[in-house]
């Protein structure tokens, strides 16, 4: 799924993940997304991005017995949003 997202937060270099807001997302939600080294690909805080997102779940049994889910976003690469990709991607 590619979607544009705005950098929340400021990454450290020790972070393998940074944290997201997406454009097209109408309760404007916080994301976690998992990408390696986010800091030496130079991404910054407010910087808006192109990311192909892709879900990875976890299927775990709790104390009682019924199932419970992990998901988490990961991410190969981030492209810097130009004015053309504005209009082909929300």
């Amino acid at each position: 799924m590619k979607l544009i997202a705005i950098v929340q937060e400021i990454v450290q270099p020790t972070d393998d993940f940074f944290i997201v807001k997406f454009k097209s997302d109408k309760s404007h939600q916080e994301f976690q997304i998992f990408i390696s080294s986010p800091y030496l690909k130079k991404i910054r805080k407010y910087d808006e991005l192109l990311l192909h997102v892709k879900f990875r779940s976890v299927v775990m049994r709790d104390l009682q017995g019924a199932k419970t889910y992990d998901t988490k976003l990961y991410n190969e690469m981030a492209i810097e949003v130009t004015d053309m990709m504005r209009k082909e991607y929300k």
